[in-house]
């Protein structure tokens, strides 16, 4: 498989980036993970304008353009000859001309692209669901990185490593007052009734464009949604559960610690919005 560096395409076994790159010592970057449909990237210009905007946010300057960032991503889809496929972003500050936590004006940053064939989770779990847990970690609502994609994952990483055992796909955090934030790597909805509600951007969650895509969909077709600050117990006694990402859509949850949701079989509203979402990637990368 093909990657792209700065400019340059290499085989991935032989690409490599400095051992003094800020990515690499300090997780001074950030990134964005795509897909692609039949080789049309979905939703492209949401998560570019994600990813130069919070580089403007962290001062990390552009080495590339948002327009051959586009370019290059089709490039190497096409060189690597994927149609559907998981893609990601990487770009870090680069080499510092100062040592330790302190930037120098002008650091050129690292731009990395890789691509490889999506790989989907088995058909199964959307038809039967999901478990998830609620992790024993608290997420600062307050935290400047809650609404960025930065590279530093440790505490996700920790946290997801704790669930697995317990077999759960997915773990959740509360914030500091004990408020549903997010997953590792996804968004959480609950529905009750003929609402459906998700944790607010205060609770220090990450605006992720398919929880937004989500929440549009959803008053398109005359469902009340709601923002808000929602503790643990009431997302156990929803009617559904389902969490997002860009990866892997819309996943029904059944069960959340050893609280089933409801009846334990995925709600109408999930597979209907799952469904819209679908045709909405149908209409927008014509597929």
């Amino acid at each position: 498989m093909k990657v792209y560096i700065n400019g340059e395409i290499f085989d991935e076994d032989k690409a490599t980036i400095s051992i003094f790159d800020r990515g690499f010592l300090y997780g001074d970057g950030i990134f964005e993970t795509l897909r692609s449909y039949d080789g049309v990237v979905f939703r492209l210009k949401d998560h570019l304008d994600r990813l130069y905007s919070s580089m403007k946010s962290f001062k990390i300057l552009e080495r590339i353009s948002n327009k051959e960032t586009e370019k290059a991503i089709y490039n190497l889809l096409q060189i690597n000859n994927l149609k559907d496929a998981s893609i990601r972003i990487t770009v870090s500050r680069g080499i510092s001309k100062h040592r330790g936590l302190n930037i120098s004006q002008g650091e050129i940053s690292n731009v990395v692209i890789t691509t490889h064939r999506f790989i989907p989770p088995p058909a199964k779990i959307y038809k039967i669901g999901i478990k998830l847990d609620i992790s024993r970690f608290k997420k600062n609502s307050q935290g400047f990185l809650n609404r960025f994609k930065a590279l530093n994952y440790l505490e996700s990483i920790i946290a997801r490593s704790e669930a697995i055992p317990k077999g759960s796909f997915e773990t959740i955090f509360l914030n500091e007052s004990g408020y549903i934030c997010e997953g590792t790597i996804s968004n959480i909805f609950m529905v009750k009734g003929n609402k459906l509600m998700t944790p607010s951007l205060e609770c220090g969650v990450l605006p992720g464009i398919t929880r937004k895509i989500v929440l549009e969909l959803a008053s398109n077709v005359g469902l009340e949604t709601q923002e808000g600050r929602f503790k643990d117990n009431q997302l156990k006694n929803s009617d559904e559960v389902f969490m997002t990402n860009s990866l892997i859509e819309i996943i029904p949850v059944i069960k959340i610690d050893n609280k089933q949701i409801k009846d334990g079989k995925v709600g109408p509203l999930t597979l209907k919005i799952h469904s819209l979402y679908k045709e909405l990637v149908k209409k927008e990368t014509k597929t």
